[in-house]
């Protein structure tokens, strides 16, 4: 999705979709576009969590949803890199991965890009279906899934 300007903070794409965050300026002052992505383990291995615990087996679902989190990790790694590869031969990159809920370096200072802003991301998709979905407090399910944006900008 283009961007039609990040300035003050405040990240404005095509379609009037804005966003609040700091870090924004000095993350994404080059980036032309964003990439915006949701993805998931689903909800089986939310469950399976929640079975592990009902068994009283607290460890083996302690370690069965570290492993997911590994595999969410992993599987952000492996879009970046697939998206890399296309973006390359366009003298394109990638920033790293930007998201609602965490905090980044901005000067000297740390700032957190609001949770609470996670519903203004999944506006940018419009009515099409996407494999999860927002509780109230902005918070994803099933558990196991990641949103985010990166930016697109020239390679140096």
């Amino acid at each position: 999705m283009p961007i039609v300007s990040v300035a003050g903070g405040v990240l404005t794409l095509a379609g009037g979709h804005r966003f609040n965050c700091v870090a924004f300026d000095r993350l994404l002052g080059e980036a032309t576009e964003v990439i915006v992505f949701v993805l998931t383990l689903g909800a089986e291995l939310d469950a399976a969590v929640a079975r592990r615990f009902e068994a009283a087996e607290p460890v083996d679902a302690l370690f069965m949803e570290t492993a997911g989190w590994l595999c969410v990790e992993k599987a952000t790694r492996m879009l970046a890199a697939a998206i890399q590869d296309e973006l390359v031969s366009e003298g394109l990159g990638l920033t790293f991965r930007l998201g609602p809920g965490y905090d980044y370096k901005a000067g000297a200072e740390r700032t957190v890009w609001g949770l609470e802003e996670q519903s203004a991301l999944f506006e940018v998709f419009g009515d099409a279906p996407l494999p999860v979905d927002l509780m109230e407090s902005s918070a994803m399910t099933p558990k196991l899934s990641r949103s985010g944006l990166f930016g697109v900008a020239p390679r140096p």
